[in-house]
């Protein structure tokens, strides 16, 4: 549900960005919450019911890649710039990582 959840935020806010005849797009700005853990070598948000991923974590340039490292296990509130990927999920450059809960139970 809170998958679905954040899929419909992330709709939104795209759907809301004002439409620039001629000119790039600019990147769409979101807050995602849920569990940072590490799968197939790359850091992900999962969904903290069922811990199924939903997008995978990038760090904006300049921040440590470690700075997930910090947070494996615990419920986070990630702020940043999705962008699509050929991959199902999308990705996130994540710009802050705020601790929401030490631990991350379904």
């Amino acid at each position: 549900m809170r998958y679905f959840l954040a899929l419909l935020t992330i709709s939104i806010c795209m759907a809301g960005a004002p439409q620039q005849s001629g000119k790039a797009k600019p990147a769409a700005k979101a807050s995602l919450s849920g569990c940072i853990d590490e799968r197939d070598g790359q850091y992900v948000l999962t969904n903290d019911t069922n811990l199924q991923p939903t997008a995978h974590l990038q760090p904006a340039a300049g921040s440590p890649e470690d700075n997930f490292a910090r947070h494996m296990g615990q419920k986070v509130k990630v702020r940043g710039v999705i962008s699509k990927t050929e991959d199902p999920l999308p990705t996130i450059t994540v710009e802050n990582v705020e601790t929401v809960s030490e631990t991350c139970v379904p």
